[in-house]
């Protein structure tokens, strides 16, 4: 069943996820429409990567729904929703260190059924955004820098050809000429493929700049959504994550 265009692409309602007896999801509602970027925002500890995880089935949700282009998902296996086609660039971008750039975007490509057609495009289109992958071909991962690792650990989401990209903390730790790439990089994805985008992201004012709309989150619960630039005005907003040492 596909989605129709009053259908969100994923939708998830009264989510609750845990880790042992502490509750990290109290109970989300979320939408992404098919060709939004969609930003999470929030303090550190708020739930957005449990959120982001939680969608890839780890950990499984204790109670709610998710579901994914009309299909619930919720308790699916991980490696089976990698084949729905949603992809995730994890905080922390968790690449192979000892592999070469090359079998890192391999590995991307494993995680669904691409034919070799399209795994060569993928290639190609991963290496028309991030030019310095190609220059680095064969070099190990563990050598890269932070910058090249985050290109690196985006590029092998999107070898698997994703419907919904999850991108988490995608600018940290980075300089800020970097991370501008990064964001330009995600921007074109979306303006020139139609992907749809979920980012996680500390960096309020280039993440709501990026995005269509944005939620915040709070303690394992949304608090507010709106357009992004409707959440870039609001005093709360400006003020908790805009204020008092959070800008560029």
């Amino acid at each position: 069943m596909s989605a129709s265009p009053a259908t969100p692409l994923l939708a998830i309602r009264s989510l609750r996820a845990a880790y042992g007896k502490i509750e990290a999801l109290k109970g989300v509602d979320l939408d992404i429409n098919a060709g939004e970027i969609v930003a999470l925002i929030g303090a550190n500890g708020a739930g957005k990567s449990t959120l982001m995880m939680t969608i890839f089935g780890r950990p499984r949700a204790r109670s709610g729904t998710i579901e994914f282009d009309g299909q619930d998902i919720t308790g699916v296996p991980t490696h089976d929703i990698a084949r729905l086609r949603i992809a995730q660039s994890p905080e922390g971008r968790r690449i192979f260190p000892r592999m070469s750039v090359a079998e890192n975007l391999q590995m991307g490509a494993d995680a669904t059924d691409s034919s070799e057609a399209d795994r060569a495009s993928s290639l190609e289109r991963v290496f028309a955004l991030f030019p310095r992958l190609k220059e680095r071909i064969t070099q190990r991962g563990g050598t890269l820098s932070g910058g090249e690792q985050q290109m690196l650990a985006i590029g092998r989401a999107l070898m698997s050809r994703p419907r919904l990209l999850m991108l988490d903390e995608p600018s940290l730790g980075l300089a800020p000429l970097i991370a501008r790439q990064i964001f330009d990089a995600i921007r074109t994805l979306n303006r020139q493929d139609g992907l749809t985008v979920l980012i996680v992201e500390q960096n309020a004012n280039h993440a709501l700049k990026l995005a269509h709309r944005g939620y915040v989150m709070v303690n394992g619960l949304i608090t507010l959504s709106g357009t992004g630039s409707e959440l870039l005005q609001r005093p709360e907003i400006r003020a908790a994550y805009l204020e008092g040492g959070r800008r560029e």
